[in-house]
């Protein structure tokens, strides 16, 4: 498995609804060979039992979800979209992106906002979703053939390699944490473990952590290890909540989460050489672990993130490398549980 290949397919596979997707049907794809069952629940959640029997219930978690924007009305003069967001859309980075609106076809598109010489008031500031248009080039009478209020609207960026194993595009977040876990499994099934194992993606993170919380009451595992990206090293941000691109993986501790199990994480990653820092975090940790750690009776929950730049922007950017050391701590940790 070339984990680079993996996380572009991911990563540029559409997501239309939660249910229904591209990104959805790869996934389970991607998975099948490695699976004796895989279902999906009624909010989209995909449930992959990749071991049925075992001493122990271990899930591997990964949210599957992508930001973006949502049709609310089609101009009936311009043919142009107005939009709202979907999710922690950067509002910075929406202006001349190019987007694709996932329809009744895909269209591709560009957002417009009213050029800087018209413009009233403080240019510093950022322009207002109300002032920002998807145009697909087509009118009226056309688009309204193939678009609906509703329908998602995602960026349209395409992976690229840069140097030294460090790639950007869209949808790192959390193409990135799905790959980990997909190589996870695939070497779980090839080398074997005494624990059952259980591989969740799912839906609704971005929008309040639905998909999670109700996953995890369902499946109620004795240890669940989730995945997502965080912060990386940059200008303006705080350095004990981020780490350095190529640093390895990041094991959060947050009051949140069991502080043994950050720790197991970590004496894990020690004990197979696995490059890693220590997230720390004051509160919750902003990912599927807040809501899988209070489902049910309570379950014994550890997140393991990879570093990302430029989070929820067109231009997300990581090191294959922090990917590897992730997928690396899921599968000893899970093959062992820790």
């Amino acid at each position: 498995m070339n984990t680079a290949d993996v996380l572009k397919k991911i990563c540029e596979s559409p997501y239309e609804t939660a249910s229904d997707s591209s990104a959805h049907r790869l996934i389970t794809a991607l998975m099948e060979p490695y699976c004796e069952r895989i279902e999906t629940d009624a909010l989209g959640n995909i449930i992959c039992t990749v071991k049925s029997e075992g001493e122990k219930t271990v899930a591997l978690s990964a949210h599957m979800d992508k930001i973006g924007l949502t049709v609310t009305s089609v101009d009936k003069k311009t043919g142009m979209l107005s939009l709202a967001k979907t999710g922690g859309v950067d509002m910075r980075t929406l202006s001349a992106c190019r987007v694709t609106v996932q329809g009744k076809k895909l269209l591709p598109g560009c957002i417009t906002s009213t050029p800087p010489h018209l413009t009233t008031g403080d240019r510093k500031k950022v322009t207002p979703m109300d002032c920002l248009f998807c145009d697909t080039g087509l009118p009226f009478e056309e688009v309204s053939q193939y678009v609906s209020v509703g329908d998602t609207v995602l960026y349209h960026s395409e992976v690229t390699p840069l140097i030294n194993g460090r790639f950007t595009g869209a949808y790192m977040d959390n193409s990135a944490g799905i790959t980990a876990v997909i190589r996870a499994v695939k070497r779980l099934k090839e080398e074997g473990t005494k624990n059952r194992i259980i591989a969740v993606f799912t839906t609704r993170e971005e929008i309040g952590k639905g998909g999670a919380a109700a996953v995890f009451h369902n499946i109620a595992p004795e240890l669940a290890l989730i995945t997502d990206v965080s912060f990386a090293s940059a200008p303006g941000i705080p350095s004990e909540m981020s780490s350095p691109l190529s640093s390895g993986a990041m094991i959060c501790i947050s009051p949140v989460l069991q502080k043994d199990i950050s720790y197991k994480l970590r004496d894990t990653a020690e004990k197979y050489n696995i490059p890693y820092t220590l997230e720390i975090m004051a509160s919750r940790t902003m990912t599927d672990s807040d809501v899988a750690v209070t489902a049910g009776d309570g379950i014994l929950t550890g997140l393991v993130s990879i570093p990302l730049l430029n989070m929820h922007t067109p231009v997300e950017t990581l090191d294959i490398k922090d990917v590897e050391a992730v997928s690396d701590i899921l599968f000893y940790a899970s093959k062992e549980e820790i």
